[in-house]
């Protein structure tokens, strides 16, 4: 089996993808470029010369340790590529990876259902973990009725709200680093301790990928805001990037309306799945029911793995 990646200026990716993770979007790539890390991007053609496989790498310089280069969720592949096929072109693209880099990080998609790095003798950094995928593969009433019952009535009662004087509002977001919703944000993953991109990768992004790239859905009340989300397109797919709610969001249940007419709205431009972030049942539960009840499923990803200098000694100790 031949299987040679090409590096290419621009992301060349396989027709008829039925999604495509964010980290693989070349939106992506110019956010993280502008925010200072370097972006390679690779392509695997068929003899014929059809697009097989499109890969998007990201390379950052680490100190005392040189360059290192990220693979997340990638390669991206043509739908029906053969897993066995899919499991030895990524090992070839790492192993072309690991001879131009000091440390190589890598979290794949499953690949047949299983990790494909499972047996490769790499350091598991990482173990694997689960994400919301919500899909829009349905009519609204199928999405609505896909909905745990207790998500559902506390839409239906923020609706209510909505018709006692809640307004929701949705537009394409600024690339303004100094938004009031990243502002709040911030502040949000300060008070309650977890890590999240910096406000000047949001405007990157929308920098990068123009109006119709990011998407913010607000709730206001009285003239103010009372609750928000935001999210980024990477056609066919969609992200939930940032949201925050005040007291008045909580009480009235905006965030789930917010997420309707997101779901909704995104529907009805193409997008066909939402990606609703990590299920992290321990240090955020609440979070986990609300992602859940809205009709997404877990999605497992493979674990983190690296290859730098004594990794191996490790990933072996650890076997």
């Amino acid at each position: 089996m031949i299987v040679k990646w090409t590096e290419t200026e621009s992301l060349l990716l396989p027709p008829g993808l039925e999604g495509l993770p964010m980290q693989q979007h070349e939106t992506y790539g110019a956010a993280c470029v502008a925010s200072g890390c370097r972006v390679r991007r690779f392509v695997l053609r068929s003899r014929e010369g059809c697009v097989l496989a499109a890969a998007q790498v990201l390379v950052r310089r680490w100190m005392l340790l040189g360059t290192a280069a990220l693979l997340s969720r990638g390669p991206v592949w043509a739908p029906g590529t053969a897993a066995a096929f899919r499991q030895a072109a990524l090992i070839r693209l790492l192993d072309r990876l690991r001879t131009e880099h000091r440390c190589v990080a890598v979290t794949p998609e499953l690949c047949g259902g299983v990790d494909p790095l499972a047996h490769c003798g790499w350091l598991e950094a990482v173990t694997p973990c689960h994400l919301a995928s919500l899909r829009l593969d349905a009519p609204p009433d199928v999405l609505r009725a896909r909905m745990h019952g207790k998500w559902r009535n506390r839409l239906a009662r923020a609706e209510q709200a909505e018709r006692d004087g809640l307004e929701i509002r949705h537009a394409p977001m600024p690339p303004d680093p100094g938004h009031w919703l990243l502002r709040k944000e911030a502040a949000q993953a300060r008070q309650r301790g977890y890590r999240s991109l910096p406000p000047r990768f949001t405007a990157a992004w929308v920098a990068a990928g123009g109006a119709h790239a990011a998407r913010l859905f607000t709730a206001w009340k009285a003239g103010s805001p009372v609750a928000a989300m935001l999210f980024l397109r990477h056609d066919p797919g969609a992200s939930y990037h940032v949201g925050w709610t005040g007291p008045m969001g909580r009480e009235t249940g905006a965030h789930n309306l917010l997420l309707w007419r997101a779901m909704t709205w995104l529907q009805s431009t193409g997008v066909q799945q939402i990606d609703l972030d990590v299920i992290d049942t321990v240090s955020a539960p609440g979070l986990v029911r609300f992602k859940l009840g809205s009709g997404a499923r877990p999605a497992l990803l493979g674990a983190t793995r690296i290859s730098a200098p004594g990794s191996r000694l490790f990933a072996a100790g650890s076997a």
